[in-house]
């Protein structure tokens, strides 16, 4: 048979102001922690905090900081204070040669937490500092939860102070997060490297607490430097994660129905990797999308694989990677721990000259009353590293078939 092309596949993808009329809870904090959500759980569901990336401006919370209005530079001289900002601002105004820069959060897919352009300008002055004994309360809200559950609470601030430009020994901010007035330490967010800091507090709740007061502090203690923003406030439970990988085994030369193209056979694995069941398990493939440059292409199988090992799942029947792009029954669980795969067998007919098929997996699951989700990982197994947490982005891709008609293969990478 005459073949038109050669191939190749890689699986290596890869505030005192207020703000609110909210007064502090008292209740049991167990467990505190400052490396976010324990082993083998990652953070899920509804963020519980309101307005936590300030898009409805200075709502929802209470500060120890003068509110100098929207997009307007607090400077020392006139006491200090925070501003809500939006998009990239360049500060201060009269300097010919500006030093504090602010730009929009890009985002946080590991925690599900999306880009934003609203942030939180803090600049506490020295008459903040001595009423507080060197610390300013910059935010703090009482938030709805739920006994005997473990949280995490973390947010993502940025230093505004250009490493370059600004003046030698300009503070840098120091931050602490406490949950009912229980601190895991201070973070310090530095000028370098130049990028968004994230913090964390783990907690667990103990019995009959349903509110708690969550707060972030500044304990800078100077006003020389100082200048931060934070944004992205957030309150989410930890819960079982389950992560999918997507392997492509080497195509095979197929003939159907007369017509020349190849056999494409992927291995789809699901892992719970928490020490809970998680229920409702669903993933999507639209193949439609990812076969619209081939000439022509079929569906030609989706099972179960039931090897040693692996627990069997029920496929859709009406998949068919074009109109139904689900590729599981109804009610499907996965028990602490276990695994499943499914096999997904494609025909395919590439065009003349290099082709790339991208291949990815959407899944999504129960894991209590939370919706857990993941994006699949090339090859055999969601999480290689083996922490739990398979949102990582290192362990997210694209899974990869290349036609080409060069007589020789490379091998490359996508992250």
């Amino acid at each position: 048979m005459a073949q038109r092309w050669l191939y190749l596949i890689t699986v290596t993808v890869i505030v005192l102001v207020s703000f609110s009329a909210a007064q502090p809870a008292r209740a049991e904090i167990l467990d505190p922690g400052a490396g976010g959500c324990p082993v083998n759980t990652i953070v899920g569901g509804d963020n519980l905090v309101q307005n936590g990336d300030f898009a409805q401006g200075a709502v929802g919370f209470t500060t120890a900081l003068t509110n100098r209005g929207a997009g307007v530079y607090p400077d020392d001289a006139n006491g200090g204070g925070f501003s809500i900002q939006t998009g990239s601002v360049v500060y201060p105004p009269f300097e010919t040669n500006p030093y504090l820069y602010g730009r929009p959060f890009p985002g946080d897919p590991q925690r599900d937490v999306p880009a934003t352009d609203t942030y939180f300008y803090s600049n506490p002055s020295v008459a903040n500092y001595e009423a507080g004994n060197g610390r300013v309360m910059l935010w703090q809200q009482t938030v709805t939860v739920a006994p005997n559950t473990t949280y995490n609470f973390f947010a993502y601030f940025d230093n505004l102070l250009d490493p370059v430009k600004s003046a030698n020994g300009a503070a840098d901010p120091i931050i602490e997060l406490r949950v009912n007035n229980v601190s895991v330490g201070t973070t310090v967010v530095p000028k370098t490297p130049d990028q968004w800091v994230l913090i964390q507090f783990a907690f667990t709740t103990g019995s009959g607490v349903t509110s708690i007061t969550l707060r972030i502090d500044s304990l800078t203690n100077s006003s020389f430097g100082d200048d931060f923003v934070m944004t992205q406030i957030n309150l989410k439970q930890c819960v079982s994660g389950v992560g999918v990988a997507k392997y492509a085994l080497p195509p095979v030369a197929e003939t159907r129905d007369g017509r020349e193209g190849f056999r494409l056979e992927y291995w789809i694995t699901f892992r719970n990797l928490g020490a809970d069941p998680v229920s409702d398990l669903q993933a999507v493939d639209d193949l439609a999308t990812v076969f619209a440059a081939a000439e022509d292409w079929e569906l030609v199988e989706l099972s179960a694989l039931t090897e040693s090992g692996f627990t069997a799942l029920t496929v859709n029947p009406a998949f068919d990677g074009r109109t139904n792009l689900e590729l599981l029954a109804s009610d499907q669980v996965l028990d602490e721990g276990q695994r499943a795969r499914l096999r997904l067998i494609i025909w395919v007919r590439p065009p003349t000259g290099p082709t790339v098929f991208q291949n990815i997996v959407n899944l999504s699951a129960r894991s209590g009353n939370v919706t857990v989700t993941d994006v699949s990982l090339p090859g055999l197994d969601p999480d290689p590293n083996g922490n739990g947490d398979p949102k990582e982005q290192s362990e997210r891709g694209t899974t990869v078939t290349i036609f080409s008609p060069l007589k020789y293969w490379v091998p490359i990478v996508l992250r």
